[in-house]
């Protein structure tokens, strides 16, 4: 097992928050730095982006094999250091396209375009002397396995210490000589011994270990011990300065999403006329491998199950006059995603007993 991701990432969470001190845990040989440390509530309103979009002018190399271990826009809050990955404040960050950020450029910068930017309070900055991988802010959410493999790691990155490095974390060995490596994780949903999927969920974020914040931080790393790489890449006018990288390994060239079905779950539930007693409730959803569970809602607030685990289909209940209700469907896809809807209401009308 290879535990060169000592995951301390910067995570900042600004959004209507009150900022409150982070642990002081650093990571072995890293000497407390100039600025303070603070985790945040709520995600970072501002910086980079990754859309699954976005395009690196790079071809892939080829061994290309990645796409993003998560689904759906999110910040970038901090880079792979060309200069210095490993965890080494040397005081410059040379990110994967030339650009140079050095500590006696900074200040305030919202755009975090050069040099060590602060946070708006001045209490952090966006770029990670040393880091050697991506975090991503996300906020307790699905993380995806960048590309199919053999779990290596699935737990604490050390055993005898809940808050030391990444936490919780996923490893996956891909045959290729390199691992992916997942960390500061809330919650993890694979064994070690097993194969996954691309795109396929193996656990939530959090922030476990030694963390500021709720994030991901995602590395590439050679097994044998050589080091971690950018997979990203070098495309800087200069040499790369560092020596270790194998070229751009997204698929494309510039990271994707996988290509996997998502689940959208949708609801019908209507009345039938000849029959008003009989509501007939439908369900279906992309996706592959689909297991639905159906639940009712009475009009007094309680939920009760109705059927599953079960494939996408329909089913007819019948009600009691003058009761409301509405239908509550979740589906999980082979490959671990989820999603849920509710039916718009339906009320069973009451009977007209005539008069006397």
């Amino acid at each position: 097992m290879k535990l060169s991701a000592l995951g301390f990432a910067i995570a900042l969470q600004l959004l209507f928050a009150v900022a409150a001190q982070a642990s002081p845990a650093l990571p072995p040989g890293q000497k407390s730095g100039p600025y303070a440390r603070w985790s945040y509530p709520s995600q970072m309103p501002y910086g980079a982006i990754e859309y699954g979009n976005s395009v690196t002018g790079e071809a892939p190399s080829s061994g290309a094999f990645l796409t993003l271990p998560f689904m759906g826009p999110h910040y970038i809050t901090s880079l792979f250091d060309h200069c210095s990955p490993n965890y080494a404040a040397n005081g410059r960050l040379c990110r994967w396209d030339g650009e140079v950020a050095q500590k006696a450029i900074g200040g305030p910068d919202p755009g975090f375009t050069e040099g060590y930017a602060q946070t708006p309070g001045g209490h952090d900055y966006l770029y990670y002397d040393g880091h050697d991988g991506y975090d991503y802010g996300l906020y307790y959410e699905p993380i995806a396995a960048a590309g199919p493999g053999r779990v290596m790691l699935a737990g604490w990155a050390v055993p005898s210490c809940h808050s030391c490095l990444s936490g919780l974390t996923v490893e996956i060995d891909h045959g290729n000589g390199l691992l992916s490596y997942y960390g500061h994780l809330s919650e993890i949903d694979v064994a070690k011994g097993q194969i996954v999927r691309r795109g396929q969920v193996i656990g939530r974020s959090g922030m476990t270990g030694t963390a500021t914040g709720p994030h991901l931080h995602f590395g590439v790393y050679h097994i044998d011990g050589t080091g971690p790489v950018d997979p990203y890449g070098w495309a800087g006018a200069s040499p790369d300065p560092y020596a270790h990288d194998l070229g751009d390994l997204w698929i494309t060239g510039s990271p994707r999403y996988a290509a996997v079905p998502m689940p959208h779950v949708t609801v019908n539930a209507t009345a039938d006329p000849a029959d008003p007693s009989s509501i007939r409730v439908s369900w279906r959803s992309p996706g592959e491998g689909d297991v639905y569970t159906v639940n009712i809602v009475l009009q007094n607030g309680a939920m009760q199950a109705l059927t599953g685990p079960v494939g996408a289909g329909s089913l007819v209940f019948h009600g009691k006059p003058s009761q409301s209700y509405w239908f509550w469907v979740t589906v999980r896809t082979d490959l671990g995603w989820t999603d849920a809807a509710g039916s718009l209401t339906v009320t069973v009308p009451s009977i007209d007993r005539g008069t006397r």
